[in-house]
C-alpha cells in the first residue's frame, strides 16, 4: 500500500507526497524499534528482579549453612579444650567420657565448605551477574565468594599438611564395631595411656590449633555471607531471615 502510493507520487513528481511517505515509513520503523526495545527491557528487568529474589533465598540458606558450621566448630573446640586440659593434668574425675571422645575424635575431622551456590553459578555462567543489582551488592557477593574460596583452600591445605593424631596404631585409641549405627564403629580411648603419651599430646595440640584457625575462617565467611544477605535485602525489600537449624532439617 505504501509502496504503491510512493511509486505513484514519484511518477507524478509529487515530491511532498514522496517525503511524507518516507517520513511515515521511518516513523513506523522507529516506533516499532522503540516498542520492541521497551518490551525487551521490561523482560530483562523482570529476569533481573527474579534473579535477585532467587539470590536472596540462596543467601539465606548460605547464612544458615555457615552458622551451623560455626556452631559445630565452637562446640567441638570446647570439648577438645577440656579433653586436652584433662590429658595434660591426667585428671578424669567427673569427666563425661562420651564428650571427651567426641572432642578427641573431632581433631581429625575437617568437612569441606560447600554451601548452596547454584543461582550464583548460573548467573556467572550466563554472563548475567554484571547486570544484577548495584555495584555495592555485586561487591558484597564477590567478597563472600572470595572468602569462601579462601576457606576451602585453607581446609584443603590443612588436610594435606596435618597429621591425624588418631592415626592407626595410636596406643590408647582403638575403633570398635558398633552395629545398627550409621558408620558401625566408635572410638574408644584409654585416657591414662594417652595422658602419658607426650607425642600424642603434641599432635593433638597442633590439630587443635588448625581446627581453631578453621573456626576463625569459617566465622569470617559467615560474616561475609551475612553482609551479602543484608545487601540483597536492601535490593529486594525483604528482610534477611535465614532458616533456623530446626527449619533446615
Amino acid at each position: 500500500m505504501i509502496l504503491a502510493r510512493l511509486s505513484r507520487a514519484i511518477r507524478e513528481q509529487n515530491w511532498f507526497a514522496v517525503v511524507l511517505e518516507f517520513v511515515i515509513v521511518i516513523a513506523g520503523v522507529v516506533i516499532g524499534f522503540q516498542v520492541s526495545q521497551w518490551a525487551n527491557e521490561r523482560a530483562a528487568e523482570a529476569r533481573r528482579a527474579a534473579a535477585l529474589e532467587r539470590l536472596h533465598d540462596e543467601a539465606e540458606q548460605i547464612v544458615a549453612y555457615h552458622h551451623q558450621h560455626v556452631d559445630l566448630h565452637e562446640r567441638m573446640n570446647a570439648l577438645r579444650t577440656e579433653a586436652i586440659e584433662r590429658l595434660i593434668a591426667n585428671d578424669w574425675a567427673d569427666a563425661d567420657r562420651r564428650d571427651m571422645a567426641q572432642g578427641l575424635n573431632s581433631v581429625g575431622i575437617l568437612p569441606a565448605a560447600f554451601p548452596p551456590r547454584s543461582v550464583y553459578d548460573e548467573l556467572i555462567n550466563n554472563g548475567e551477574f554484571a547486570e544484577i543489582g548495584s555495584p555495592e551488592l555485586r561487591s558484597a557477593i564477590g567478597h563472600y565468594h572470595s572468602q569462601l574460596t579462601f576457606l576451602q583452600a585453607q581446609i584443603d591445605y590443612i588436610r594435606m599438611r596435618t597429621e591425624d593424631p588418631l592415626a592407626a596404631g595410636q596406643a590408647g585409641a582403638r575403633v570398635v564395631y558398633v552395629p545398627d549405627t550409621i558408620r558401625e564403629r566408635r572410638w574408644e580411648f584409654d585416657y591414662e595411656i594417652l595422658s602419658r603419651d607426650e607425642a600424642f599430646i603434641q599432635r593433638l595440640l597442633l590439630g587443635n590449633n588448625s581446627q581453631r584457625a578453621v573456626t576463625d575462617w569459617t566465622r569470617a565467611t559467615l560474616e561475609a555471607a551475612q553482609a551479602m544477605c543484608d545487601a540483597l535485602a536492601e535490593e529486594t525489600g525483604r528482610p534477611c531471615e535465614p532458616p533456623s537449624a530446626e527449619d533446615a532439617q
